[in-house]
């Protein structure tokens, strides 16, 4: 338990980095290991197993009226033509048949959505420096619990913010309830997508290690992703899309939202590695197994060797 102490707290203490140090070691590592062509791959099958997951969240929500809430929360997330094709979509899936949409998900859940988690898992492991050794099935089978987890958490937290304007509403009778209720619903998208990336960060690596709610890395990119998320909105206000792709603007946006929204996950599992490659606690670059103590002879990690030969100049 000591020894978790310490390594939380040479995690929130960047593991002995500056801010610049952090930032530079972090480009050079996803320079190694492709990350702005992996965030495009994840992209990809993010994209195809849109449906599938909207499909599977609705179909186990269906009682509750879930829909709504899901086209409201990407309305304040999402970009106007991204936030469009969500609405189409909802619309149809509902009035499908509930019982022959949910094994209809269920099947393009299986390939579609565990590509997405196999790219996860793939990049992870690269920043990790690590070989995933699981049989092809488990990583499959990891992959479609996480796609199930996720649509869970998707579902609990349009759940919450459909039932608590009510409760605000029963506890503060007056004008206040509308501003709680819009904070109460910001602060449930912060904490759902920081448990999504705590759940991508602790499955996608074959590495041992403890679960963290919160770490350097997903407090990033939670912020990256809410904060671009708000500016590339802003920003196609003024952009013409439509000009340009015609019919197919809203799918381009959408790919380009779900490419920001990768690049936000990948990066803070990049700075989550750079943190523990630099910490006296924590794994060298290429261990599996956590340390069960401090390295003193830790061998530095590829993004750290062009700052020890210059050093040496």
């Amino acid at each position: 338990m000591a020894l978790t102490r310490i390594r939380l707290s040479e995690a929130w203490n960047w593991g002995g980095l500056s801010a610049r140090e952090l930032a530079v070691r972090t480009w050079r590592a996803m320079d190694l290991h492709d990350t702005l062509n992996q965030g495009a791959v994840v992209a990809y099958y993010a994209m195809l197993a849109l449906v599938p997951m909207l499909g599977f969240a609705l179909a186990l929500g269906a009682k509750a009226g879930v829909g709504p809430e899901i086209v409201s929360l990407s309305a304040s997330l999402l970009p106007e033509a991204a936030a469009t094709i969500i609405t189409d979509q909802v619309r149809k899936i509902e009035a499908s048949q509930p019982s022959g949409l949910l094994s209809l998900s269920i099947l393009l859940l299986l390939y579609s959505a565990s590509s997405l988690f196999v790219a996860v898992m793939d990049t992870t492991n690269a920043a990790y420096g690590v070989r995933d050794e699981r049989p092809w099935w488990k990583r499959r089978a990891l992959a479609t619990l996480l796609t199930v987890i996720e649509s869970v958490l998707l579902l609990g937290a349009c759940l919450s913010i459909a039932v608590w304007p009510d409760i605000s509403h029963w506890l503060i009778p007056d004008a206040g309830s509308r501003v709680v209720a819009t904070v109460v619903q910001w602060l449930v998208v912060v904490v759902a997508l920081l448990a999504a990336f705590a759940i991508a960060y602790y499955f996608g690596p074959h590495v041992e290690q403890e679960w963290e709610w919160i770490t350097p890395g997903a407090v990033l990119g939670v912020a990256v992703l809410i904060a671009s998320s708000l500016g590339f909105r802003a920003y196609l206000v003024f952009a013409n899309y439509s000009a340009t792709y015609g019919a197919l603007a809203g799918v381009i946006v959408m790919l380009l939202w779900l490419y920001i929204a990768a690049m936000a996950l990948l990066v803070g599992a990049e700075i989550n590695c750079v943190i523990e490659h630099a910490a006296p606690h924590g794994r060298a670059f290429g261990q599996k197994e956590a340390p069960e103590g401090k390295q003193e002879n830790k061998p530095p990690a590829p993004e750290e060797l062009p700052q020890l030969e210059e050093a040496k100049r």
